[in-house]
């Protein structure tokens, strides 16, 4: 039966789940632990005949060693095996389990690194299409799904799986034709499991979905909870959740009543068949071609394999939903990461920093183009600002010099080589970033300042923080450099944070700086306190600075006023002031407010 059972789960397609691929890629990556699963296995077949002896045992207790008086010799083997059976059938089905899910949980845990390792190394376009709720509903719940095969169903299913074939086995050397009629009913039950299997498989994928939505809200709303209490939508929020979470239960509810209803009708089932076991067989003691002892072994192995026929339809389901969640998984897994390095790769052990844009053209998606034939130097030693309406394409510039994205023609070089076929780790090893809004991890302020540089001696820390203007206020603070920091660092102020920022950034002491509006949402003070770490910062780097206001491009020593994609008006200030155009223009318009 088990054999009639396996294709229907196997090799379902349409309403069913195409798992063949996706087993055959589970089979691939378990090679790796097939030592302890062969092991394991041949401990679940030794628990699973172990419950056997039960149906040999029926048949002494019926026979003549209980009339006229107890045969004790006899009764003693028989409690004495009963006894060693179980013994060795509970040792061996613990290690069984043990061992089964020791290789699972480590191929689990091993995808839980794949995964996590896959993301990080994302192109950030493709990342961009991602919801944060998504990803992290595939590296929790999706691996759920697999945890709970293997550690649970997987053992047991080895063990019934041995008890059914030798109870089977067993029944037909007592009596082949009643066996036969049992097994009648097998085409049946794997039809029954195969229709609930695809049922269980759709609604795990809704369920899988609805999950990763109710995530993505949840951290959206997270990250977001200023905003929600500024505008007061925390009824709106609290609606939109609770939709969200009636989804997800629905789709929950609908696998549970697939799953609640495959067992009582495939119980109900084999009841039949077993009322019409027990009828036949007292017809063939009726008649003497069976013996009452060998109708108690018979019956009992009959009992020893309906247990496994009604627990298949549990198993299969577990597995049904634990593919659903290694395909979904999967799907992480093949996520492009970014492109390696060409074999020929120019290795950039020394940057001066001059970088230059060659009639570059970007487009997001491949049809919402940003950059036209963008063309533009900045030098090392320069201080470049980037001017220019909202949508100009000003972000999208900064993002190209350390290849978070690739142009779809032209070329970027840095001192002369195109970045395109230099080494990526020598690339950004030479640039630091100081974002708008600064991104600080959940430690120490020292260990965010050493993310620039994760090998920086404290003194080497300390320094970077005192050329930044943040020693003066981490001195303060009871715990100093171990003073933790909160979850995207909420337990400092926004001028601290930014302090932090630009000490990693030094700590780094890159060629190249890019800048996103550093000081912009500061106070008068800290705006202050940074725009003097900025100018011990600047000095010999190539910096680019996003500047939403013009105040704050006082240092530049050239400004690219950026409109449509294209450099539109290249000089300095009074330059360009002089010059009358688009960026004297745009700078009447900000100091006349």
């Amino acid at each position: 039966m088990v054999s009639e059972l396996a294709p229907k789960v196997l090799s379902s397609r349409g309403e069913g789940f195409a798992v063949n691929p996706t087993l055959r890629r589970l089979l691939r990556e378990a090679r790796p632990y097939y030592p302890r699963l062969i092991v394991g296995s041949l401990f679940g077949v030794l628990a699973g005949i172990a419950p056997l002896t039960l149906a040999k045992v029926g048949g002494y207790l019926q026979s003549d060693i209980l009339v006229p008086e107890p045969h004790w010799r006899v009764l003693a083997i028989v409690i004495g095996l009963i006894v060693v059976s179980q013994l060795i059938g509970n040792a061996a089905g613990y290690g069984q389990a043990y061992l089964t899910a020791f290789s699972g949980q480590r191929m689990v845990a091993n995808f839980r690194a794949r995964m996590f390792d896959r993301i990080a190394r994302m192109p950030l376009g493709e990342f961009d299409r991602w919801r944060a709720g998504e990803l992290q509903a595939r590296m929790s719940s999706d691996l759920a799904l697999m945890t709970d095969a293997i550690s649970i169903s997987l053992p047991q299913f080895v063990q019934v799986t041995v008890t059914f074939v030798g109870a089977l086995i067993y029944m037909l050397t007592l009596d082949w034709f009643l066996a036969i009629v049992l097994l009648v009913i097998a085409p049946l039950v794997a039809y029954i499991v195969g229709k609930f299997n695809a049922l269980i498989v759709n609604g795990t994928k809704r369920a899988q979905e609805r999950i990763a939505d109710l995530s993505s809200n949840l951290m959206e709303v997270l990250a977001n909870e200023r905003v929600v209490k500024a505008f007061r939508r925390e009824d709106f929020e609290r609606d939109r959740f609770a939709a969200a979470n009636e989804r997800y239960f629905g789709a929950y509810m609908k696998v549970t009543q697939f799953n609640q209803t495959q067992a009582p009708v495939l119980a109900f089932v084999v009841m039949l068949a077993l009322c019409a076991i027990i009828a036949l067989t007292a017809r063939e003691v009726a008649v003497g071609r069976l013996r009452p002892s060998t109708a108690w072994e018979f019956w009992i192995a009959t009992g020893l394999l309906i247990n496994p026929m009604n627990r298949f339809s549990i198993f299969f389901a577990d597995f049904a939903r634990a593919f659903v969640g290694a395909g979904r998984v999967f799907e992480v897994l093949d996520l492009p990461v970014e492109r390696d390095d060409p074999p020929d790769a120019i290795a950039l052990p020394g940057i001066l920093g001059d970088v230059r844009f060659e009639n570059v053209t970007f487009a997001y998606d491949g049809d919402r183009t940003v950059l036209r034939g963008f063309s533009a130097e900045m030098l090392h030693g320069e201080v470049v600002a980037l001017v220019g309406p909202s949508g100009a394409g000003k972000s999208t510039i900064v993002n190209l010099v350390p290849r978070f994205y690739e142009p779809q023609s032209g070329r970027i070089t840095v001192d002369g080589a195109d970045i395109a076929r230099v080494r990526l780790s020598d690339l950004r090893d030479a640039i630091a970033i100081v974002p708008q809004e600064t991104q600080l991890f959940n430690g120490t302020i020292a260990d965010n300042i050493r993310y620039g540089r994760l090998n920086a001696r404290d003194d080497e820390i300390v320094g970077a923080a005192q050329e930044a203007n943040a020693d003066e206020f981490v001195q303060r603070l009871p715990d100093g450099y171990d003073t933790l920091v909160g979850e995207r660092g909420i337990r400092l102020s926004g001028g601290q944070r930014q302090r932090i920022a630009i000490a990693r950034a030094i700590l780094r002491d890159p060629r190249i700086l890019i800048l996103d509006e550093a000081t912009s949402a500061l106070d008068s003070h800290s705006e202050a306190l940074i725009e003097e770490a900025l100018d011990r910062l600047l000095p010999g780097r190539t910096t680019l600075i996003i500047a939403h206001r013009l105040s704050t491009i006082r240092r530049a020593t050239k400004i690219l006023y950026i409109e449509n994609g294209q450099v539109h008006e290249t000089g300095t200030h009074d330059d360009l002031i002089a010059a009358g155009g688009a960026y004297a223009n745009l700078h009447a318009a900000q100091f006349a407010r």
